[in-house]
């Protein structure tokens, strides 16, 4: 610092956010039921019968992890976990493009914003997943990225993702917004220093959201923009 200069002020978040960036499965697209049915279709190839609760526990989980944790659990060594995820994969996709379903409030909030900020998914789905919701939504053109897991090396918790996002989108993490509907999706996007928001949809406000503000759910577009401080 030279002699003239006075000492230099920490910077300052910008009074609204420069991106917002949204979670996929759970937030914008209700899918557990489309997971979980592929999981239980899965499993019933390999002679298994899983029930819902269990195949349910995949929607934290990456598949390979939820995958190698259900061989673990059966003491079953050198399971070929890389064959069974892409059958589910498979079958997974082929549900949600017979019955798509995205959750009451994301296409007007999305058409609401598209153009004024850059909108991002950011999942640890494959895209191909991603594209066949938003494409039977007709939101694809609405979202200027999207982070999937064929691009990052780890996938949430891990906060690479969310720092794959911003570096793309070109924004400073702290002028970003995520919405995430999961304690792993939320660490990730603190893990990157982007702001954390929770949405419950179905899910009500516990000790999963953690430091984050909640939003129930989407619907109401003004009270949401104005949480996000997008008004």
């Amino acid at each position: 610092m030279t002699p003239t200069e006075g000492p230099r002020r920490p910077r300052r978040r910008s009074p609204s956010p420069n991106a917002l960036l949204f979670d996929f499965d759970g937030v914008i697209a209700d899918t557990e039921n489309h997971h979980v049915a592929a999981w239980q279709r899965t499993f019933a190839l390999m002679g298994w019968t899983i029930d819902d609760a269990a195949c349910s526990r995949s929607m934290e989980l990456d598949d390979r992890s939820f995958l190698a944790e259900v061989f673990a659990r059966r003491k079953i060594k050198d399971g070929d976990v890389d064959g069974w995820v892409n059958r589910k994969q498979e079958l997974t996709l082929s549900l949600l493009r017979d019955t798509p379903r995205v959750y009451p409030g994301v296409a007007a909030l999305v058409e609401r914003l598209h153009g004024l900020i850059p909108l991002a998914v950011v999942t640890t789905t494959w895209r191909a997943n991603v594209e066949a919701v938003l494409g039977a939504a007709g939101l694809e053109k609405s979202f200027d990225l999207v982070v999937g897991k064929e691009d990052v090396a780890a996938t949430k918790p891990d906060p690479e993702c969310y720092r794959v996002a911003v570096e793309r989108l070109g924004v400073a993490p702290a002028d970003a917004v995520a919405l995430e509907d999961s304690p792993s999706g939320l660490a990730a996007a603190r893990g990157a220093g982007v702001v954390a928001v929770a949405v419950g949809h179905r899910r009500g406000q516990g000790d999963w959201v953690g430091p984050s503000p909640y939003l129930p759910d989407l619907r109401a577009t003004d009270d949401v923009l104005a949480a996000l401080r997008l008004r």
